[in-house]
């Protein structure tokens, strides 16, 4: 059973370095070529473009929770060694989602393009443009939607390193392609749509091709077992309730901002949620590799286990993103101003009110890992409807009697506090087998005192050297990344600890 541990803790720590690497790719690429294409599209048309993709976006939380319901079934098959199953849910998988995919089609086509032409506010003359985005959006959808059951099963035998080739093409092509929008001579907003389309369907096409080289129950049979469909099925209309609010959170969010206010507030909006997400790549990394571990470990009943890693990696993950999101809120108007040509009103403090949330959603995120293996996540479902369309109604309530576009803020950290610090708590000790109200408060004053002694150290450290230059945002940027080291390390569990202090031994005995 130690063996078996240790392996599946070197697996994890293997896992976790090929998708850093990737989440440093991917977090490097996106900030240079969303500064490019920022200014090469055009505030205008970089808010139009990520309006008119969340049209589509909208009906995505669809194949978010069938991809959810995908990848539990196929990992916890996997925990139970049972070859046969596991086929016959990959295959029946793959028919579930072509059947979306094809509903999905026949909604845009019709209520979407109403939407698009007479609900959105699109300027006469980019109503061609858009019309190009919206097609190849839904394109894209439809090839995104199939493809879940592929990436479910990469993620259920715990290959990650093949993302991080994925990623070096994704990398490269990105950047091809604001070479290829800076001398266009065409609309740019058209070609920039066209390149991106491509790039999404060679990715999932390489996918496709790895998994049925390399899995043999992801060759599609005729075969379509009632039984798993509805296990799924059920599952999944739970989980739709979960997706549909967080849809509502992202996508409603740009729909009702487009609808109240300019296009540079979109723009702004836009801005944060990618800065914010590339952030976020890591942690998101992180929690890939972990979660197929606590589904396997709870699939072979080891429910102590399962709970232990969750807790423990509950944590770390709040460590983590505090260690990327604190300093980038303190020096962010200066990353600002260097990362584009043009910073949209609101762009930094909502993009500092956006990491916010993201610190404050490890709670949130983590929990609900091991409401999904133990497949106990209905009465969550139920209450994230007040989450997604709750907030999305108040919203447009509040805007529509002319609330200040901030409002917006406040709701999310409020919405979220909530739901990570006492309804995922709550569940998780009422459904789950193992929790129990000790484990979460112990779990959360861990992370307060990290972040106390964190936020403490780096605020000194701003009021000290803060001087609106280059070199005193990096001072500041790097005192509070070692503030937050250095208070994650004091406060580590002391087994953690020692493995810590064994492992820079190891490394300063090979270096020397």
């Amino acid at each position: 059973m130690i063996e078996n541990k240790d392996y599946n803790n070197k697996r994890i720590a293997k896992n976790t370095a090929l998708l850093y690497f990737r989440m440093l790719l991917i977090m490097g690429v996106s900030l240079y070529t969303s500064r490019i294409i920022l200014d090469k599209l055009g505030v205008d048309d970089y808010a139009l473009y990520n309006v008119v993709g969340g049209v589509v976006g909208m009906l995505s939380f669809l194949n978010g929770t069938l991809s959810n319901g995908t990848s539990r079934f196929l990992t916890f098959e996997l925990g139970r060694r049972d070859q046969k199953r596991l086929e016959q849910t990959f295959s029946t998988a793959f028919y579930t989602h072509l059947i979306l995919a094809i509903i999905i089609l026949v909604i845009m086509e019709t209520g979407g393009l109403w939407f698009l032409y007479y609900k959105l506010n699109i300027p006469i003359e980019r109503i061609t443009a858009c019309l190009w985005v919206f097609q190849l959006s839904i394109l894209t959808t439809f090839i995104a939607i199939t493809q879940v059951p592929y990436t479910a099963i990469i993620m259920a035998h715990e290959r990650m390193g093949i993302y991080a080739y994925v990623s070096i093409f994704e990398a490269f092509a990105k950047l091809a392609v604001c070479y290829l929008i800076g001398i266009t001579k065409t609309d740019k907003l058209i070609v920039y749509a066209i390149l991106l389309t491509f790039i999404q369907l060679t990715v999932a096409l390489f996918y496709r091709i790895y998994c049925i080289k390399n899995f043999s129950e992801s060759k599609i049979s005729k075969t379509f077992e009632k039984g798993i469909f509805r296990n799924m099925m059920g599952f999944s209309g739970w989980n739709l309730m979960a997706n549909l609010a967080e849809t509502l959170k992202l996508q409603g969010y740009l729909i009702l901002l487009n609808m109240f206010f300019q296009p540079a507030i979109v723009a702004a909006q836009s801005i944060g949620n990618q800065v914010a997400n590339a952030m976020m790549q890591f942690i998101n990394n992180f929690r890939t590799a972990i979660n197929p571990q606590i589904i396997k470990l709870y699939a072979a009943e080891d429910y102590e286990a399962s709970k232990r890693l969750t807790l423990s990696t509950t944590v770390l993950v709040f460590d983590l993103v505090l260690l990327l999101g604190l300093p980038t809120i303190l020096v962010l108007e200066q990353i600002m101003d260097i990362w584009l040509v043009e910073v949209p009103p609101y762009a930094v403090i909502f993009t500092q009110y956006i990491i916010v949330q993201r610190i404050l959603s490890t709670f949130d995120a983590s929990f609900y890992i091991p409401m999904m293996a133990a497949n106990k996540i209905k009465t969550n479902s139920i209450l994230a409807t007040f989450s997604g369309p709750g907030m999305f109604i108040i919203l447009y309530l509040i805007y529509k009697l002319g609330g200040n576009v901030m409002w917006m803020q406040y709701i999310g950290i409020f919405v979220l506090s909530v739901f990570g610090f006492v309804i995922k708590p709550y569940l998780l000790k009422n459904d789950v087998i193992g929790y129990c109200y000790k484990d979460f408060l112990i779990c959360f004053w861990n992370c307060l005192k990290v972040a106390i002694l964190s936020i403490l150290l780096s605020i000194g450290a701003y009021e000290i050297f803060y001087e609106n230059n280059l070199s005193s945002s990096i001072l500041i940027f790097i005192i509070s990344a070692i503030s937050i080291l250095l208070s994650s390390y004091l406060f580590m569990d002391k087994i953690l600890k020692e493995k810590v202090q064994v492992m820079i031994r190891e490394k300063i005995r090979r270096y020397r």
